[in-house]
Parts: C-alpha cells; sequence; structure tokens
C-alpha cells in the first residue's frame, strides 16, 4: 500500500486529503494518472510545476522513472501557490 498525501489546490480538485494506491511497487510517474482519475477538474494540474515528496524527500522532475514502494508515503503539492 502506497499513500498519496495531498496538500493545497491538488488536495482541493481531489477532494480528498490523501489516496491509498494498493500496489506493491509504482513508477513515480504512473502518480499523475492516478492524481487524474481522482481529480473533479484535470486541467488545473501542471505536472511540471508540483512538489513530490517521498518519505519527506524532495525528487526532481528528472526522477519519474524513480519506484516508489509499499509503505511509501508521497506527499504531492503545487508549487505555486496562496500563503
Amino acid at each position: 500500500m502506497i499513500t498519496l498525501k495531498l496538500l493545497g489546490s491538488i488536495k482541493k480538485y481531489c477532494g480528498k486529503e490523501s489516496i491509498i494506491v494498493h500496489e506493491k511497487e509504482i513508477v513515480l510517474s504512473n502518480i499523475y494518472s492516478i492524481l487524474y482519475q481522482n481529480m473533479s477538474n484535470s486541467r488545473h494540474i501542471d505536472t511540471e510545476n508540483l512538489l513530490i515528496l517521498i518519505n519527506g524527500v524532495d525528487l526532481s522532475i528528472s526522477e519519474n522513472g524513480k519506484k516508489i514502494k509499499s509503505g511509501d508515503i508521497v506527499t504531492i503539492a503545487n508549487l505555486v501557490h496562496g500563503g
């Protein structure tokens, strides 16, 4: 089980604080399709402007092939957000 913890407008558009992924392992790039499936209005997501943390560690966009494993907590927020 992988937990996607949603913050800011991502949480607003999905209508929930987290998404549980019942997989043993996924590739980081699959996160985007999971978000789209859970969003009421997907046009508000800009995948190039997301802050993604895996277990509290910031990732760069270039790490799309990184594997996320069961037990990991992936925190997702927009880089541009209100104060």
